[in-house]
């Protein structure tokens, strides 16, 4: 396997979802899938064709093993994931709604083997040209959220570009903490990726899209060559040295919108990584975030010829 030039650090879990649009409450059965923000990130990656590696903990159950396989499968590295004895795999829980019911989302993941003992190899980094992390992993533990310190300080210290995706997730902390916890990492950040609804409720930030996001970078990102904000059906701006660059979104029929902004962070990890301008690389991201929201899980199994016929134009035949 190739030196992995985007190195991912992160929890992944196990997804439990009632079949179809079934209440969890009446299912007999229950769909499994394998996801995690940053695994997710370097599933996609793998699939297109870029080399990566996936660091985290994981018990050594069946079911941890069966985490590890199962990225592994998609052509990450993954030697650098440690199994212990102690703890357990995450577990969320999805209910998929159909208007005017919603989806939701429901976290079993206290004291899992990631959570308490967060740890990793620093030379996992050595040769890498990004690091991938999210704000998800502050919210899990003192000690993920030290670990995660850590790795960004380790990348930097080997001029590793850190991209940091926002991901703020409601059920596991409050805006102020979040705050505290997100923040660091966005200043130290090469690329960071948030979305406006998490722009709004951790950083109270409003306004026009390109005022919200200009802010972001100003405020709380001032060392990132590019910030990009996720604004739904609007699409992409972002900011690049005080530029401001816009991207349209993809329209796709959703059947799995889980994943789907890893699909994007990936996307412009690729691009960017490949030489692409920033305004290509973001609507690179954006047909590989529409193309997840077709497949069912959290994974996005697509190749770089898939996105670009996407991108192009063209309806994707296989």
């Amino acid at each position: 396997m190739p030196e992995p030039s985007v190195v991912a650090f992160g929890e992944t879990m196990l997804r439990l979802s009632a079949p179809g649009r079934e209440l969890l409450a009446r299912s007999e059965s229950l769909d499994v899938h394998v996801g995690g923000a940053e695994s997710n990130v370097a599933v996609a990656l793998a699939r297109l064709g870029t080399p990566s590696a996936w660091v985290s903990v994981l018990p050594d159950s069946p079911l941890g093993h069966r985490v590890r396989d199962a990225i592994a499968a998609a052509g990450v590295d993954t030697t650098h994931v440690r199994f212990t004895e102690d703890g357990r795999v995450g577990l969320y829980f999805v209910e998929f709604g159909s208007p005017p019911r919603p989806t939701s989302v429901w976290y079993d993941r206290a004291r899992s083997a990631f959570a308490e003992a967060a740890t990793f190899d620093p030379a996992v980094l050595d040769g890498a040209r990004y690091a991938v992390l999210s704000g998800i992993t502050p919210a899990l533990s003192e000690r993920a959220a030290q670990a995660n310190l850590e790795f960004a300080a380790e990348a930097r210290a080997r001029d590793v570009a850190v991209v940091v995706d926002v991901n703020y997730r409601a059920r596991l902390w409050e805006p102020e903490p979040a705050l505290a916890g997100i923040g660091p990492l966005l200043r130290d950040a090469q690329i960071v990726v948030c979305s406006s609804r998490d722009a709004a409720t951790v950083f109270g930030m409003e306004g026009t899209d390109a005022d919200v996001v200009a802010r972001l970078a100003t405020d709380w990102a001032p060392g990132a060559e590019l910030v990009c904000l996720t604004c739904s059906d609007r699409g992409i701006v972002a900011s690049r040295g005080g530029e401001i660059i816009a991207r349209p979104a993809v329209r796709a029929e959703t059947v799995d919108r889980f994943g789907a902004g890893d699909a994007f962070v990936a996307g412009l990890i690729d691009g960017l990584g490949r030489g692409l301008d920033a305004g290509d690389a973001i609507a690179f991201g954006c047909g590989l975030a529409a193309l997840k929201t077709t497949v069912p899980g959290d994974m996005c199994p697509f190749r770089r010829s898939d996105v670009e016929s996407i991108v192009a134009g063209e309806v994707l035949r296989r």
